[in-house]
Protein backbone atom coordinates (compact mmCIF):
# COMPACT_ATOMS: atom_id res chain seq x y z
CA UNK A 1 0.00 0.00 0.00
CA UNK A 2 1.64 3.52 -1.05
CA UNK A 3 2.40 5.44 1.69
CA UNK A 4 3.45 9.78 2.29
CA UNK A 5 7.00 10.60 3.71
CA UNK A 6 7.17 14.35 4.99
CA UNK A 7 6.96 16.31 1.74
CA UNK A 8 4.04 14.31 0.99
CA UNK A 9 5.52 12.42 -1.59
CA UNK A 10 3.64 9.24 -2.18
CA UNK A 11 5.65 5.74 -2.83
CA UNK A 12 5.04 2.05 -2.55
CA UNK A 13 6.98 0.20 0.57
CA UNK A 14 10.05 -1.54 -0.42
CA UNK A 15 8.49 -5.53 -0.16
CA UNK A 16 8.97 -7.19 3.38
CA UNK A 17 10.18 -10.51 4.00
CA UNK A 18 6.69 -12.20 2.90
CA UNK A 19 6.37 -10.47 0.11
CA UNK A 20 7.68 -10.97 -3.34
CA UNK A 21 10.19 -8.66 -5.42
CA UNK A 22 10.41 -8.88 -8.74
CA UNK A 23 13.80 -6.99 -8.96
CA UNK A 24 15.35 -8.52 -6.34
CA UNK A 25 17.40 -10.54 -9.21
CA UNK A 26 18.87 -7.16 -10.43
CA UNK A 27 21.44 -7.23 -7.04
CA UNK A 28 22.18 -10.70 -8.10
CA UNK A 29 23.09 -9.57 -11.54
CA UNK A 30 25.13 -6.78 -11.12
CA UNK A 31 27.14 -8.30 -8.39
CA UNK A 32 28.07 -11.22 -10.42
CA UNK A 33 28.62 -9.07 -13.51
CA UNK A 34 30.95 -6.89 -10.53
CA UNK A 35 32.85 -9.92 -9.63
CA UNK A 36 33.33 -11.49 -12.81
CA UNK A 37 35.03 -7.29 -13.95
CA UNK A 38 37.10 -7.70 -11.04
CA UNK A 39 38.23 -11.39 -11.78
CA UNK A 40 39.00 -10.38 -15.23
CA UNK A 41 40.83 -7.06 -14.29
CA UNK A 42 43.25 -9.27 -12.23
CA UNK A 43 43.79 -11.82 -14.73
CA UNK A 44 44.37 -9.24 -17.68
CA UNK A 45 47.40 -7.57 -15.02
CA UNK A 46 48.52 -11.01 -13.82
CA UNK A 47 48.94 -11.29 -18.03
CA UNK A 48 50.66 -8.29 -18.50
CA UNK A 49 52.92 -8.94 -15.61
CA UNK A 50 54.06 -12.75 -17.20
CA UNK A 51 54.49 -11.14 -20.57
CA UNK A 52 56.41 -8.37 -19.20
CA UNK A 53 58.57 -11.18 -17.32
CA UNK A 54 58.39 -13.56 -20.88
CA UNK A 55 60.13 -10.33 -22.87
CA UNK A 56 62.75 -9.27 -20.04
CA UNK A 57 63.54 -12.98 -20.19
CA UNK A 58 63.78 -13.79 -23.75
CA UNK A 59 65.93 -10.33 -24.07
CA UNK A 60 68.48 -11.98 -21.56
CA UNK A 61 68.65 -15.28 -23.62
CA UNK A 62 68.79 -13.15 -26.98
CA UNK A 63 72.02 -11.22 -25.49
CA UNK A 64 73.36 -14.43 -23.15
CA UNK A 65 72.82 -17.31 -26.06
CA UNK A 66 70.95 -16.60 -29.43
CA UNK A 67 72.56 -13.41 -30.64
CA UNK A 68 76.46 -15.24 -29.90
CA UNK A 69 76.03 -18.24 -31.35
CA UNK A 70 74.73 -16.21 -35.14
CA UNK A 71 77.73 -14.29 -34.72
CA UNK A 72 79.69 -17.19 -34.17
CA UNK A 73 78.02 -18.68 -37.30
CA UNK A 74 78.55 -15.43 -38.96
CA UNK A 75 82.45 -15.36 -38.32
CA UNK A 76 82.90 -18.75 -39.43
CA UNK A 77 80.55 -18.35 -42.82
CA UNK A 78 82.44 -15.28 -43.44
CA UNK A 79 85.99 -16.93 -42.87
CA UNK A 80 85.10 -19.62 -45.29
CA UNK A 81 83.78 -17.05 -48.12
CA UNK A 82 80.12 -16.99 -47.08
CA UNK A 83 78.45 -14.53 -45.00
CA UNK A 84 75.39 -13.68 -42.64
CA UNK A 85 73.82 -10.36 -41.66
CA UNK A 86 71.38 -10.30 -38.11
CA UNK A 87 68.22 -8.33 -38.28
CA UNK A 88 66.13 -7.53 -35.14
CA UNK A 89 62.82 -6.25 -34.64
CA UNK A 90 61.69 -5.44 -31.01
CA UNK A 91 57.92 -5.33 -29.64
CA UNK A 92 55.25 -2.51 -30.62
CA UNK A 93 52.15 -2.77 -31.10
CA UNK A 94 51.69 -4.17 -34.33
CA UNK A 95 55.10 -6.64 -34.34
CA UNK A 96 55.99 -8.90 -31.80
CA UNK A 97 60.00 -8.89 -30.93
CA UNK A 98 61.89 -11.16 -34.07
CA UNK A 99 64.90 -11.90 -34.89
CA UNK A 100 66.52 -12.98 -38.25
CA UNK A 101 70.04 -14.55 -38.80
CA UNK A 102 70.48 -13.98 -43.28
CA UNK A 103 73.12 -16.32 -44.07
CA UNK A 104 75.52 -16.21 -47.93
CA UNK A 105 77.31 -19.96 -48.70
CA UNK A 106 79.07 -17.22 -51.34
CA UNK A 107 79.99 -13.65 -50.47
CA UNK A 108 78.55 -11.28 -48.13
CA UNK A 109 74.51 -10.86 -47.18
CA UNK A 110 73.21 -8.08 -49.58
CA UNK A 111 69.55 -7.14 -49.38
CA UNK A 112 68.51 -10.28 -47.69
CA UNK A 113 65.36 -11.87 -48.96
CA UNK A 114 64.02 -14.98 -48.56
CA UNK A 115 63.52 -16.33 -51.77
CA UNK A 116 67.45 -15.82 -51.71
CA UNK A 117 68.88 -16.26 -48.29
CA UNK A 118 68.98 -19.46 -46.11
CA UNK A 119 67.69 -17.68 -42.95
CA UNK A 120 66.78 -18.72 -39.35
CA UNK A 121 63.60 -16.75 -38.13
CA UNK A 122 62.99 -16.44 -34.14
CA UNK A 123 59.49 -14.98 -33.64
CA UNK A 124 58.47 -14.11 -29.55
CA UNK A 125 55.02 -15.24 -29.20
CA UNK A 126 54.24 -13.29 -26.25
CA UNK A 127 50.92 -15.44 -25.66
CA UNK A 128 51.73 -18.57 -25.66
CA UNK A 129 55.45 -17.54 -24.07
CA UNK A 130 57.33 -19.83 -26.54
CA UNK A 131 59.52 -18.98 -29.87
CA UNK A 132 58.04 -19.59 -33.32
CA UNK A 133 60.90 -20.63 -35.46
CA UNK A 134 60.74 -20.21 -39.57
CA UNK A 135 63.70 -21.88 -41.52
CA UNK A 136 64.57 -20.79 -44.72
CA UNK A 137 67.18 -23.31 -46.76
CA UNK A 138 66.53 -20.78 -50.13
CA UNK A 139 69.77 -20.92 -52.58
CA UNK A 140 69.69 -19.96 -55.99
CA UNK A 141 66.19 -19.42 -55.82
CA UNK A 142 65.89 -23.19 -54.96
CA UNK A 143 64.49 -24.92 -51.71
CA UNK A 144 61.82 -24.10 -49.32
CA UNK A 145 60.67 -21.92 -45.89
CA UNK A 146 58.76 -23.29 -43.51
CA UNK A 147 57.86 -23.35 -39.69
CA UNK A 148 59.37 -25.38 -37.85
CA UNK A 149 58.83 -26.83 -34.01
CA UNK A 150 58.67 -23.97 -31.45
CA UNK A 151 61.12 -23.52 -28.72
CA UNK A 152 60.41 -23.33 -24.92
CA UNK A 153 62.74 -19.91 -23.48
CA UNK A 154 64.27 -22.92 -21.28
CA UNK A 155 65.11 -24.98 -24.35
CA UNK A 156 67.38 -22.39 -26.01
CA UNK A 157 71.13 -23.34 -25.92
CA UNK A 158 74.11 -22.15 -28.22
CA UNK A 159 74.09 -25.99 -29.38
CA UNK A 160 70.70 -25.72 -30.53
CA UNK A 161 70.77 -22.61 -31.75
CA UNK A 162 73.62 -23.85 -34.12
CA UNK A 163 72.42 -26.68 -34.27
CA UNK A 164 69.55 -25.58 -36.70
CA UNK A 165 72.15 -22.98 -38.14
CA UNK A 166 73.97 -26.44 -39.34
CA UNK A 167 71.06 -27.89 -40.40
CA UNK A 168 69.81 -25.09 -42.45
CA UNK A 169 73.25 -24.58 -43.85
CA UNK A 170 73.44 -28.37 -45.38
CA UNK A 171 69.62 -28.35 -46.95
CA UNK A 172 70.41 -24.55 -48.87
CA UNK A 173 74.41 -26.36 -49.91
CA UNK A 174 72.66 -29.53 -51.07
CA UNK A 175 70.35 -28.03 -53.77
CA UNK A 176 71.45 -28.87 -57.39
CA UNK A 177 73.21 -25.65 -58.30
CA UNK A 178 73.52 -27.17 -61.97
CA UNK A 179 70.06 -25.42 -62.81
CA UNK A 180 71.01 -22.20 -62.00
Amino acid sequence: MPTRNAEGVTADPAPGPSEFDPLAEIDHIIADWTDERHHHVEEEAQLDVDRARFLDDFAKIMDTTIRPAMNEAIARLTEDGGGGLIEERGNDLSHRPRVILWMSLAGAVVDPRQDRNPYLQLDADLGRKRIDIWEGDMWEKQGVSRATAPWELGDISRETVSTSIVGILRRAAGHDLSTS
